[in-house]
């Protein structure tokens, strides 16, 4: 946005690309990449808890750490972008051209139908969350993606109208991102009775040199026992 509506400054050119939250390899990016991947470390405590508490939706929770960790790989190689080969096939222009979204979309349709039940088996406060992080997420990369398709190609993606979309669709990315982060924090924190993680520091004595409680209570005593071996 600033090679739009500031000045020229020292290091205007870099600080754009170092920042550009539509770039590839850069601080957004691996930001995002971070993000998801502390999702997918929060949805993994979660989901080893519910295992050992064989919790009827304990697999859903795996599943869910599973994407995560995929969504974190394809933030940082954009690995979605080699489906751009589709677009010959399907002759996409418009609101298509970036043609991932057609194949993701039908995934994202089988995966909101497949885990339903899951969404509402979850407390009230928790399904509003992951509802709101939800559609911040997906109206982000998918909903936004396509006005954005329509520009690049109609008018290209040099321009201000562009750079606008793709701003937006980023931030609503992020937000998504952090307020699904909120949620897991809190259904852990409340419903799940918190998680401990322990430091091992290779030292002569090879003995556990830190030990601390992550901002919430411990868990069950049995849960417990079995998380920290």
């Amino acid at each position: 946005m600033s090679l739009y509506f500031l000045p020229d400054y020292p290091s205007r050119d870099f600080l754009a690309m170092a920042f550009n939250v539509d770039g590839e390899g850069n601080i957004p990016a691996i930001y995002s990449s971070l993000a998801l991947l502390f999702s997918s470390l929060l949805l993994g405590a979660i989901a080893h808890v519910k295992n050992l508490d064989s919790d009827r939706y304990k697999n859903h929770w795996k599943i869910l750490s599973f994407i995560f960790l995929g969504l974190s790989l394809d933030e940082i190689a954009q690995l979605h972008e080699h489906l751009i080969g589709l677009r010959s096939v399907l002759n996409a222009t418009g609101v298509f051209y970036f043609t991932w979204i057609v194949p993701f979309g039908f995934l994202v349709a089988i995966f909101l139908l497949s885990y339903s039940k899951f969404v509402f088996h979850l407390p009230v406060a928790t399904r509003k969350l992951f509802a709101a992080a939800c559609a911040l997420y997906i109206g982000g990369a998918m909903g936004m993606e396509m006005p954005g398709g329509y520009l690049a190609s109609t008018t290209g993606a040099e321009n201000v109208s562009y750079v606008i979309v793709t701003t937006i669709e980023e931030s609503l990315e992020m937000l998504g991102i952090v307020v699904f982060i909120h949620a897991l924090i809190s259904y852990i924190k409340t419903y799940v009775g918190g998680v401990s993680w322990n430091i091992y520091i290779p030292g002569k004595h090879s003995q556990v040199t830190a030990h601390q409680n992550i901002g919430v209570p411990a868990l069950s005593e049995a849960a417990n026992t079995n998380l920290l071996r």
